[in-house]
């Protein structure tokens, strides 16, 4: 079929047009894909090059800093999955928390530097407990330590980087953390490229391989508002809201192992002491109703006795170890509830439970270092 000269002259000007369409757009890119590619090396560099300690630093500074607001889905045990909602405000280096369930119990908990406050909407009940250890968490799983504690307890992990990938809408740096001994779990973080804020961790089996193994516990957030124009004064004036509900408050007795007759032959490596503090058994805890150490085999008769709670963490692991005065030492026993394990047994004739997710292994080698102070 023959083409005329009108029909050729303008399949040319198509044709034309379109070269100049790819070449312009071919222009437009290239430029950018040159802009974008060393940043990203250099991104991807210094993520490299980052050591554990560096990570734990950047994200208790991250935490510190910012002001946020998002969802928070957490799985546990046998996969059961709770969320919540956070609104995160600082001032002045100060900080404040609420924190709302949005499964399971309704109940609102605030947090500052120094107290909780606990609604229990469905009873109409709040529950505050004052002169805590100053900001107990930063984040679920995370605990804030010393400078020189955070770099002992870095030593315990190796860092290294698993790329990068999107979480709540944020592009966010993944970062495995993997023990050198068999005393605390694997980790993976997500961890925002703009401001070093956790978006997202789950802990792993110690000695597995992080990029393939199993999950243990996971804390992630589904959507999230980072430098939200939060207001402290709003959110304290919200945790200073009681009219209707019947407080209930006590300030914790501060204390040590020292001053309560007991010390360490050898410290658990990596793990430092944070705080300990005293109080009736049957008392209320700190931050939660129901302790698992309390409702163990060793305590579920105990409330008459004082119980002594010490803290101990790596800034990302954690135990609890509680020592039972004035109540009858009962036999061994060892629990363990996916992540979670329990050890507790009579030592200088008095009962002592440890619990955290960590290795049983951790909570052994605690239990065997523990003596009575020499009086």
């Amino acid at each position: 079929m023959k083409l005329t000269g009108r029909i050729r002259r303008g399949l040319l000007r198509v044709a034309m047009g379109a070269a100049a369409l790819g070449a312009g757009l071919l222009v437009w890119t290239l430029p950018a894909a040159t802009g974008f590619q060393p940043a990203q090396a250099a991104n991807e560099q210094a993520v490299a090059s980052r050591s554990a300690q560096q990570w734990l630093q950047r994200w208790q500074q991250a935490a510190r800093q910012q002001s946020y607001a998002g969802t928070l889905a957490l799985s546990g045990e046998r996969g059961n999955l709770r969320s919540a909602r956070v609104w995160h405000a600082v001032r002045d280096g100060r900080q404040i928390e609420r924190v709302d369930n949005l499964s399971g119990t309704p109940r609102s908990i605030f947090r500052t530097d120094y107290a909780v406050h606990i609604f229990l909407r469905d009873r109409k009940e709040v529950r505050i407990r004052t002169n805590m250890p100053r900001q107990t968490t930063l984040f679920p799983g995370m605990m804030p330590l010393a400078e020189n504690q955070l770099a002992e307890a870095a030593r315990h992990y190796r860092a290294s980087s698993l790329g990068q990938e999107r979480v709540a809408n944020h592009l966010a740096d993944v970062v495995a953390f993997v023990p050198v001994d068999g005393l605390r779990y694997a980790y993976r973080f997500w961890s925002d490229q703009k401001t070093g804020l956790l978006l997202k961790w789950q802990m792993l089996p110690a000695g597995a391989q992080p990029a393939q193994a199993e999950v243990l516990r996971e804390v992630a957030f589904s959507d999230l508002q980072i430098q939200a124009p939060l207001s402290y004064a709003l959110l304290e004036g919200m945790m200073k809201e009681t009219a209707g509900y019947r407080v209930q408050q006590a300030a914790l007795r501060t204390t040590s192992l020292q001053q309560q007759g007991w010390s360490l032959r050898k410290p658990l490596p990596g793990y430092f002491v944070t705080h300990c503090y005293a109080r009736r058994a049957g008392g209320l805890g700190p931050v939660v109703d129901a302790d698992p150490a309390a409702r163990s085999g060793a305590a579920s008769n105990q409330t008459a006795a004082t119980v002594t709670q010490c803290v101990l963490s790596d800034g990302l692991s954690s135990i609890s170890l509680f020592l039972w005065e004035g109540a009858a030492a009962g036999p061994p026993a060892v629990h363990s509830k996916g992540a979670t394990s329990i050890r507790s047994q009579a030592i200088a004739g008095q009962q002592v439970t440890a619990v955290g997710e960590v290795p049983p292994a951790a909570l052994q080698q605690l239990l065997d270092n523990l003596q009575r102070s020499p009086r």
